[in-house]
């Protein structure tokens, strides 16, 4: 199995290790937090493998192209396909989580001043995108900064500043040896799967809930 992903991936990106660790950084749910140990395992690259500098600065590079774009265009197309049917369906399961969350965030600092609210929500976002784990990365984080009416400017810094500590904490426990780095990708790797799983069963389970209640209420 390893040598089948080895060679996939140098089948495409031959052995350039920072091209391959700046657009696996874009792919969403990976991201950085992938990116860094899949570019310094030994697994895959060998002697090519970056060290944890390198490997955190591009994929940091990469994970963060999609901040700017995604707060410029997110509300203005989620608002504009939310209430498409085809849409609905796909909007929850991709950003219902985050959705709730933000609800539930803005509705704990709802009573604070204007300016104590800001800063709550700021620091909420850093720390939920700083998380390493999967669904917590730029891409969610960004999300949730739209969701919690942050402006572009605030949605860039606060997501900047939570994915650099993200980048340092996985770059640093990569750093100890090339056996963990491995380990860290392995273990990454099948947080992704067990979380999309998990996301599946319960948006399954909601839905479902969601028909039962509609039913009742005709």
């Amino acid at each position: 199995m390893v040598e089948i992903v080895t060679n996939f991936f140098h089948s495409i990106f031959e052995n350039n290790v920072i091209l391959a660790t700046i657009i696996i950084a874009i792919v969403p749910i990976i991201e950085l937090r992938g990116a860094i140990p899949f570019a310094m395992s030994t697994t895959l690259w060998g002697e090519f493998a970056l060290k944890s500098f390198s490997a955190f600065l591009y994929a940091f590079l990469g994970s963060i192209i999609i901040v700017p774009i995604l707060a410029l265009i997110f509300m203005p197309l989620y608002n504009k396909l939310k209430d498409k049917k085809f849409f609905r369906s796909i909007g929850v399961f991709l950003f219902g989580d985050v959705k709730r969350k933000s609800e539930k965030a803005n509705e704990q600092i709802s009573n604070q001043t204007d300016k104590k609210s800001l800063w709550l929500r700021i620091i909420t976002v850093v720390c939920f995108t700083a998380f390493p784990v999967p669904f917590t990365g730029v891409w969610s984080g960004t999300c949730l900064a739209a969701f919690m009416g942050l402006n572009f400017w605030q949605i860039v810094i606060s997501v900047c500043i939570g994915n650099i500590i993200c980048g340092l904490i996985v770059a640093f426990i990569c750093s100890i040896s090339n056996v963990v780095a491995n380990i860290m990708l392995c273990v990454f790797l099948s947080l992704i799967l067990v979380a999309l799983v998990y996301k599946t069963i319960m948006f399954v389970i909601r839905k479902k809930k969601e028909n039962k209640n509609n039913e009742n209420e005709q």
